[in-house]
């Protein structure tokens, strides 16, 4: 998207229209933290913020598009924006990047009334590189924008965070996802959001893989937890694969599965490939552990985006089902 359509992600509505009325009241602030769930447009939501900053023809709360700051902003060659991200294989932004936006900013305007920097994800900058933004923060250029991004809030340090204008995008409630995507024609609307954990945007690139994967290392961990293969060998098949997005299926299964059982009158389980996977493996837990489980499996989200080793991580996680289940007390191989 390259100007903001409210049709497009309607539940930011009301978000946009508050910056919106803030730039029109010339009441921006230096820095803004944009916080949201993953998958669910607050990318796309400060990309287009930026564009209507660059913008020198606002019209109705929207960047024109045609103007030279808009042209070159959507070549990516907009020369009073900074974007800053994280480099190919890289796990986290460096002190270095940081350094090059002390540098931008010192730079004469070339279009428009404001110089923007997009930093994105604000919670894998490493400490050299925060400690570096913050020196920026504490001492704010004039007519200069920093438009902070982080899925993670509780990552982003304190002394970030108390520098900068938090603003919580909101996420759509499952009718109002599912009705979403049902509007782009999307097939299973329901199974592909419980899959994306209610994050409309990551439901539309639900692929048969990943569902087929999916299902996959339900079966690996039951068979782990009944000793029919070992941790060690289902730790290395998985290794490869993206640690955060296991992990984030391990706790989908575990919270429809709390919420199932919470239901006064729960419906039986049925079908194992969608939001009742967790039926194959509560047979294998021990009813008391599943809260224990479901807070270690959180706790492993503060290692997924490191440079852990992959086996390593893969064991640790495997384990903690071990742990949990049946089968818990004895050794593995």
């Amino acid at each position: 998207m390259n100007n903001f359509d409210e049709s497009e992600y309607p539940w930011h509505q009301s978000s946009w229209n508050k910056i919106a009325n803030a730039l029109s009241e010339n009441h921006l602030p230096h820095a803004l933290l944009i916080t949201g769930n993953e998958g669910t447009g607050k990318k796309d939501f400060s990309e287009q913020l930026a564009q209507l900053l660059l913008c020198t023809s606002v019209i109705k709360n929207k960047a024109c598009g045609d103007c030279p700051s808009c042209k070159t902003y959507l070549s990516n060659a907009n020369p009073d924006f900074l974007r800053i991200g994280l480099l190919e294989d890289k796990q986290q932004i460096s002190v270095d990047q940081i350094r090059q936006l002390s540098k931008f900013i010192s730079y004469t305007r070339s279009y428009a009334a404001y110089r923007v920097i997009l930093l994105n994800p604000t919670e894998r900058m490493n400490k050299n590189a925060a400690n570096s933004l913050l020196k920026s923060l504490e001492e704010p250029a004039s007519n200069t924008i920093i438009i902070l991004v982080a899925t993670s809030l509780s990552d982003v340090i304190p002394t970030i965070k108390s520098r900068c204008q938090l603003l919580s995008l909101p996420t759509p409630n499952n009718n109002e996802a599912i009705s979403w995507l049902k509007s782009r024609s999307i097939i299973n609307p329901e199974e592909l959001l419980e899959i994306a954990q209610g994050q409309p945007l990551t439901a539309l690139n639900v692929s048969d893989d990943t569902i087929k994967s999916r299902l996959e290392f339900a079966k690996d961990i039951s068979d782990v937890c009944t000793n029919k293969k070992s941790l060690t060998e289902i730790a290395k098949k998985w290794e490869k694969y993206e640690k955060y997005t296991i992990l984030n299926w391990q706790i989908s299964w575990v919270e429809n599965h709390v919420r199932h059982i919470s239901l006064s009158n729960p419906s039986p389980i049925k079908n194992e490939n969608s939001s009742n996977i967790f039926n194959m493996l509560e047979s294998k837990i021990k009813p008391i552990k599943i809260w224990d489980l479901h807070q270690k499996l959180i706790h492993q989200k503060q290692y997924a985006h490191t440079s852990v080793n992959p086996l390593l991580f893969i064991e640790n996680m495997l384990l903690l089902w071990l742990q949990a289940s049946n089968n818990g007390n004895q050794r593995y191989n």
